[in-house]
């Protein structure tokens, strides 16, 4: 039978907030890969992201997006705004992100509220693809693969949900 010692708990507990450690991705201003699906591509410029609530599970983070839309219905689908005729939105949204290896959240405003997507990274639906490359984006700086996943500390099994008119504080509540 193995044994956990007293003083192996601070180092466990690290190990599970390891997504919110490190300095915030430097992405203001960047245009990130777009979101394609039947011919129409979502875009999203970061605006600015800050750090919010810290819990021991993890970091709630603010994100402030500006969202576009282009169409391509000939399938020759962007990989660069500069290749896209792009409608932006007139505003930014606030977007937020729980980083935390114990239950990752990606939570986006629409029309009817908040959404939030609860993300077990390997085990992803299709409509969870996307958020899951914004979530790793947000909280790592780096695309979304199932290995750097697995060696940044997330396991399978994490609550996998949406929740439509969700609240912020519910992210960082356990």
């Amino acid at each position: 039978m193995m044994r956990i010692l007293p003083f192996a708990a601070p180092a466990l507990l690290a190990a599970m907030s390891a997504a919110a450690q490190g300095p915030l991705p430097r992405l203001q201003g960047q245009f990130l890969a777009p979101s394609c699906r039947q011919g129409e591509c979502a875009w999203i410029r970061v605006m600015g992201i800050t750090r919010g609530t810290r819990v021991r599970q993890g970091e709630l983070r603010r994100v402030i997006v500006r969202r576009g839309f282009s169409l391509h219905r000939d399938g020759s689908l962007p990989n660069r705004p500069a290749e896209a005729r792009i409608r932006w939105e007139p505003g930014t949204r606030t977007n937020y992100v729980f980083c935390s290896t114990r239950r990752p959240a990606y939570a986006f405003t629409e029309t009817e509220g908040l959404i939030t997507h609860y993300l077990d990274l390997f085990d992803l639906a299709g409509y969870q693809q996307s958020t899951a490359e914004l979530y790793m984006r947000f909280c790592h700086g780096r695309g979304f693969s199932e290995r750097a996943a697995r060696a940044l500390g997330y396991r399978p099994g994490t609550r996998n949900a949406q929740v439509d008119d969700g609240r912020v504080e519910d992210l960082t509540r356990f």
